[in-house]
C-alpha cells in the first residue's frame, strides 16, 4: 500500500474533524408528569450547550398549536396538559427539532 502524502493526511484528518463537529451537537429532550400532574420537559444539546430561550410548541392531533412557551434558564418547560392526545415538540434550530408523543410520557 501507498503511503499519505503529507496533503492527503490534512485532507483525511480535516474529514474526520468535520465529521465529528457536525455530530456533536444534537438534541435531548424527555418530558415527564410531576406529582401535581404537570408536564416538565428538560431539554439541551449533546455536547452540554444549552437549550434556554429554544421554544417549546404543545400541538393537538391535527397539529395545531395548542400552547407555545419557552425554556427556561434551567433548561425545563412545565405545563398544564391538555385533554386527549397532544405532542410536544421542542424546536432546537435547524435539524434539530424533536417530538415527544403524549402517549409516550411517564410519570
Amino acid at each position: 500500500m501507498k503511503p499519505l502524502g503529507s496533503a492527503q493526511r490534512l485532507l483525511t484528518t480535516g474529514a474526520l474533524l468535520f465529521y465529528q463537529a457536525a455530530f456533536a451537537h444534537g438534541p435531548v429532550f424527555d418530558c415527564y408528569i410531576e406529582r401535581d400532574d404537570q408536564v416538565k420537559c428538560e431539554a439541551g444539546f449533546t455536547d452540554g450547550s444549552s437549550a434556554a430561550g429554544r421554544k417549546i410548541h404543545v400541538r393537538d392531533m391535527s397539529n395545531k398549536v395548542l400552547l407555545e412557551g419557552v425554556v427556561g434558564t434551567d433548561n425545563t418547560f412545565t405545563f398544564q396538559p391538555p385533554a386527549g392526545q397532544y405532542s410536544v415538540v421542542f424546536l432546537g434550530g435547524e435539524g434539530h427539532d424533536t417530538t415527544i408523543q403524549s402517549s409516550d410520557i411517564s410519570r
